[in-house]
């Protein structure tokens, strides 16, 4: 609550407040004695937060298709293309820097080619939840504008959990990446099953007349999904994405919309509790040490590369200059949905803590500089408008 008060003072997105506060009182917990990994108030709140990991996912990954529906066409490709082909490229850049230089205790002992491409991942992530409260918060959901940035950031996602599949089976001890490719696919094609029987007509009826029961039914199908794919070498976001994708989306099937939605808004609540664990985890690592260096680079790269090619691809796009320069400030945030990539990251081991840190704090700044250069945009671009409708001054006339 108090996070999220000083965001509100702050006029920022209430996600960075939460994270923020989480995981200072994670770092307070693991001073504290009784607080030790294993103990039962440690796994309460392990389970807690894993639990709300999965629900929210479910529904934030059902409204990842159920926002592709919004917008199509030329300009989604390009402002999805130059929204991610760069920053996956920086993150390639920044991953080479910190395997030559990062040293041990920041490199980690992931392969490289995980390392490669879980760094690409978190330079190219755009969040859809904290950009959609962003355009909500400016008036903006319902402007071609709004509507185009969401679009291609729900694109990007779809993308980004693709790869980020990929990377952790580069990153597993065993079975790597084919054993991640059959999870994968095995799992896609249980997800094409499960919509085409939910989208029947004795599916449809059954979600319209038992709400409750279909809530129930995707909370409980999340968690399983989740706990299936953690065991079988992936991670549990996996699995409950999987299950996002599952349930049928689209004006046609409000019933199951809305418990997909309703399972995300239960999880939400909890997800504090995953970044208390984290600030806990990171703060009693021994080889936890925060590098300035790696933070400065990761953000620097993040900002440069997203403005950058969101800015080019709206105007290969055919976007005016203003409407391109509001859509790359737009594409810049990534909030929440990085915050879980980060996590996804950091649990199977491919990222330090240090990293971890370094990668939070790019997360951070760049959610938090959304609102600024939305502003700065509007301010600097409305002030030759109105020097120009101004009218003449008494001794010109």
């Amino acid at each position: 609550m108090l996070g999220r008060w000083a965001a509100r003072r702050l006029s920022q997105p209430q996600i960075i407040g939460e994270i923020m506060a989480c995981l200072l009182l994670g770092g307070v917990l693991a001073s504290w004695a009784d607080w030790q990994t294993g103990s039962p108030g440690w796994q309460a709140v392990k389970f807690l937060g894993h639990l709300g990991l999965a629900l929210f996912l479910a529904g934030a990954a059902h409204g990842i298709r159920h926002g592709t529906d919004r917008i199509r066409g030329r300009a989604v490709a390009w402002l999805s293309a130059g929204s991610a082909l760069l920053p996956l490229a920086c993150g390639a850049l920044f991953a080479a820097w910190v395997v030559a230089y990062g040293g041990t205790s920041l490199r980690g002992e992931a392969p490289v080619a995980a390392l490669g491409l879980m760094l690409a991942i978190a330079l190219a992530v755009t969040a859809v939840p904290v950009l959609a409260g962003v355009l909500a918060d400016r008036g903006m959901e319902h402007t071609p504008t709004g509507r185009l940035a969401m679009a291609s950031a729900v694109s990007i996602d779809a993308v980004i959990w693709l790869l980020l599949a990929v990377a952790i089976g580069l990153g597993a001890e065993s079975g790597g990446i084919g054993q991640a490719a059959a999870v994968l696919i095995c799992g896609l094609l249980a997800a094409v099953a499960v919509r085409r029987l939910a989208s029947t007509t004795t599916g449809l009826r059954f979600a319209s007349r038992h709400p409750a029961l279909a809530l129930a039914l995707v909370g409980v199908a999340a968690v399983a999904a989740a706990q299936t794919t953690e065991r079988l070498g992936l991670t549990d976001t996996i699995g409950a994405v999987l299950v996002g994708l599952a349930v049928p989306a689209g004006r046609s099937q409000p019933a199951w919309t809305k418990a997909a939605e309703g399972v995300g808004r239960i999880g939400r609540p909890m997800l504090p509790a995953l970044f208390t664990l984290t600030g806990t985890t990171v703060a009693g690592s021994p080889q936890s040490g925060f590098s300035w260096q790696a933070t400065a680079i990761a953000t620097t790269l993040a900002i440069a590369s997203k403005l950058t090619g969101s800015y080019l691809g709206a105007r290969i796009g055919e976007q005016s200059p203003l409407i391109s320069l509001q859509l790359a400030a737009l594409m810049n945030c990534r909030g929440l949905t990085e915050i879980v990539v980060l996590q996804t990251g950091y649990s199977a081991g491919i990222l330090t803590p240090g990293l971890y840190l370094a990668l939070l704090a790019m997360a951070l700044v760049t959610t938090a500089l959304t609102g600024p250069l939305l502003w700065a945009i509007d301010h600097y671009t409305r002030v030759p408008e109105m020097r120009l409708t101004s009218p003449p001054h008494p001794a010109e006339g």
